[in-house]
């Protein structure tokens, strides 16, 4: 990634009319954990291009792994009012909300991602902890169940230790 950051940064100074490469770049300052770097590239981006999808997506991608879940929020709530039918949205936001230990909020946003696509295991699977986090253990039961049986085998030990006898 730091290779590729640099390639793409001697093409933006070179004058290579793509806004695409600061998305690019970003990305790859993101996994370098350069998060100062890649939120001045999306910004930049976003001043061109303030309602598209994968800008949006990434600067709360950025801001949630900085620890910044508000501005995280801010970006992906946004995203999702711009594309109510994209499940990725909503599973962003729902994400960061579980990381915040927002469970009803998490529950909300995957069940609303469910809704647009009932066949994705990893979406249940998060569904089920963020309602085993807020305390309702027969709903979490279901939904590991059902992202195992979609294929999903992080549910194994959760069904293990909460749901056997339920």
């Amino acid at each position: 990634y730091p290779g590729a950051s640099a390639t793409y940064t001697r093409l933006l100074d070179a004058g290579i009319p793509e806004a695409d490469l600061l998305l690019l770049r970003a990305g790859c300052y993101r996994k370098t954990r350069e998060s100062e770097k890649a939120i001045r590239d999306i910004e930049r981006f976003l001043d061109l291009y303030p309602e598209d999808k994968n800008g949006l997506r990434l600067a709360g991608k950025v801001e949630a792994e900085s620890g910044d879940n508000l501005k995280a929020i801010e970006y992906f709530s946004k995203n999702l009012r711009l594309h109510p039918e994209d499940k990725e949205c909503y599973t962003d936001r729902a994400n960061c909300y579980l990381a915040a230990k927002s469970w009803d909020w998490a529950v909300k946003d995957y069940s609303m991602s469910l809704d647009l696509h009932p066949e994705d295991p990893d979406v249940w699977f998060n569904k089920g902890l963020a309602q085993l986090g807020s305390g309702n253990i027969t709903d979490a039961c279901h939904d590991f169940r059902k992202a195992y049986s979609l294929g999903n085998q992080r549910a194994t030990p959760y069904i293990s230790k909460h749901c056997l006898g339920r």
